[in-house]
């Protein structure tokens, strides 16, 4: 692939083009599904079971734990989520959708309504219940519609089967969408497993959600799931306390920054960590908390805050409440370079395993359900020589459908810095070797000061980023943006990370028009790669080399303006123009009066290198 730099003038006007047959709409940027088995946990899927695996009561999951637990679940198509839930009762969800865990719809048909993703547990021993075990059986979950992903629609429903003796499976309970449901609330169901027709050694329990299959649509989400006797339908509460998502960014919205930023003590740091608990119990409870910053490498603690420091107030029943940590002051690195820091909050709670039976004079603990897994949130940033809103977790993609469409995303310095190369996460790998036009601004009403051209490599994992180093640095400051122009009326996808919540950073501009994105929550998976080193002042023989093309766009006749052999140009679609150059006393001039309005390609030779420049004719 050529590259080639363009400093541009002039204004940026984009044609819209329409496709026939096409069902996507376009004007607007979209969500877009992921290959979540490129995960870096999920680099092999997980093997098919070669033998049946019973369990025994009491069957418990929070969903606390990474990925979806393969021993008391058979999953198709069900993501583990830290990120797409809104207020969950513990930390992390299982999320339901059109979707399988390869990014595939299980439709190609755009309005196809039926079964997606489905969760069914692994077969649980009820042959052997006393009969005051059946009748005090239970099954409990928290289910919440849309979350951070698409809300369900009226016509989408999520269901409850149970698997009887007849090995045929029996619809207990269904929800509907639709607006009358929260979509901010979890809400929680509770119901008796109390048919004969249950109670044989390979029960199961199965939720599937039915709705629009064809895409990330209809999203569902279910936490806290509880199969146990000794219970009765008011057994809405649990002895646990829990923390409920993901660390706040220790940099303000920032997920990261470079390092020379924090040693020069930019104004980017938040001053202060943040978590959320959740206090599942009908009674309050005393509670303490701490948090930490470690150095992942070394595991030295970089900071301490709030050490075991009690919640005041007292946390009362049912409680959910946000709390951060004493102002960081001082936050001493010992590295000179990159490094990864863990930041982490714990809860001390006096939680404990599930009580089984009080008789005197011991206390029966069902060690299968530690209530303390969740009184713990680790999470990772990288320090390295970016500038990310984006902590790393692809949890969908987003782009736009237009040829000539335009994303970026913004940035905003409080001091002077270079900014040297940029990085995107292309989570689709089928759009390997298709070109992008990357682009930098210093405000999106002027011309972009820096292009070049460039291909979508191949990648082995989801999260990986793809580097491209400028090959002009570039001096930033204040607001900034970042960003890319398409070749394609195909969607270019771009990893969006559903933690932080940076929409209003995100813009595109399809018909020659920039709009903020008021479409897609969550950060774009764009990253500024920035340094304090000034970039050297290029000789005078340098300059002279340099290739200058104006205006851009153009209207009618271009000036080619340097020195350089091997003159030709191309259109969109890679075919050679015959357009004779004219000589100009700088360089040639080329006439597009006649030629189709759209973007061509001027190719070159400059010291037997090749160089490519895309205009635009209007």
């Amino acid at each position: 692939m050529s590259k080639g730099r363009k400093i541009l003038s002039g204004s940026l006007v984009f044609c819209l083009f329409t496709l026939m047959g096409q069902t996507s709409v376009y004007g607007q940027l979209q969500l877009l599904p992921v290959d979540h088995s490129k995960k870096a946990q999920y680099t092999t899927l997980p093997k098919a079971r070669t033998t049946e695996q019973t369990l025994t009561l009491p069957f418990w999951d929070d969903f606390s734990s990474e990925g979806i637990d393969t021993s008391k679940w058979e999953n198709q198509g069900v993501l583990h989520s830290y990120t797409v839930a809104i207020d969950p009762p513990t930390y992390g969800a299982a999320l339901f959708d059109g979707i399988d865990l390869q990014g595939r719809p299980y439709s190609d048909v755009i309005r196809e309504q039926g079964q997606g993703d489905r969760l069914t547990s692994l077969p649980i021993d009820l042959s052997n219940l006393s009969d005051a075990q059946k009748n005090s059986l239970y099954l409990s979950f928290f289910w919440q519609p849309g979350g951070k992903a698409e809300y369900p629609d009226i016509n989408d429903r999520l269901e409850l089967y149970f698997l009887n003796t007849n090995n045929s499976w029996d619809k207990i309970w269904e929800v509907r969408g639709g607006t009358p449901i929260d979509p901010i609330e979890f809400s929680q169901e509770i119901m008796p497993v109390d048919n004969e027709a249950y109670f044989h050694e390979g029960f199961r329990f199965r939720f599937v959600s039915v709705g629009r299959i064809s895409g990330p649509f209809d999203s569902w989400l279910i936490d806290y799931v509880l199969l146990n006797s000794g219970r009765n339908d008011q057994n809405l509460f649990y002895e646990d306390r829990a923390l409920t998502q993901v660390n706040g960014a220790l940099f303000g919205k920032y997920a990261s920054v470079p390092y020379f930023l924090l040693e020069k003590k930019a104004a980017l740091a938040s001053g202060s960590l943040s978590n959320q608990f959740n206090n599942l119990t009908n009674r309050f409870r005393a509670m303490e908390y701490t948090f930490q910053i470690k150095d992942r490498e070394t595991g030295s603690i970089v900071k301490t805050l709030n050490q075991n420091t009690p919640f005041s107030p007292v946390p009362l029943a049912l409680e959910r409440r946000n709390f951060q940590s004493e102002p960081i002051e001082d936050l001493q690195l010992s590295a000179e370079g990159p490094l990864d820091l863990e930041l982490m909050a714990y809860l001390t709670s006096g939680d404990n395993f599930l009580v089984g039976s009080i008789s005197t004079p011991d206390t029966v603990f069902l060690e299968t359900v530690d209530f303390r897994v969740n009184d713990t949130v680790r999470n990772v940033i990288q320090i390295r020589d970016f500038l990310a809103y984006d902590n790393g977790s692809v949890d969908y993609a987003a782009g736009i459908n237009q040829r000539q469409g335009i994303l970026a995303v913004r940035f905003a310095l409080d001091t002077v810095a270079y900014l040297n190369g940029i990085s995107i996460n292309f989570t689709n790998q089928a759009q390997r070797g298709r070109s992008v036009a990357l682009a930098v601004w210093n405000n999106l009403d002027s011309p972009p000061i820096y292009e070049e051209e460039v291909g979508i490599p191949a990648k082995d994992v989801l999260e990986d980023f793809v580097f491209f180093p400028l090959d002009t640095t570039l001096r930033v400051s204040g607001e900034f943006y970042v960003g890319f122009t398409q070749f394609t009326n195909n969607f270019i996808y771009v990893g969006l990370d559903k933690t932080n919540d940076t929409a209003e950073e995100i813009f595109y501009n399809i018909v020659g028009v920039w709009q903020q994105n008021e479409e897609v929550r969550g950060s774009l998976m764009i990253r500024s790669h920035l340094t304090n080193t000034p970039p050297e002042e290029p000789d005078e023989d340098e300059i002279e080399r340099d290739i200058r093309i104006y205006p851009n766009p153009v209207s009618e006749r271009v000036l080619v303006e340097g020195t350089f052999t091997d003159l030709e140009v191309y259109d969109a679609y890679g075919r050679k123009i015959i357009i004779q150059p004219e000589d100009h006393e700088s360089g040639k001039i080329l006439n597009f009066v006649g030629q189709q309005k759209g973007v061509y390609v001027i190719r070159l030779l400059q010291d037997q290198k090749p160089k490519s420049f895309r205009i635009l004719v209007r």
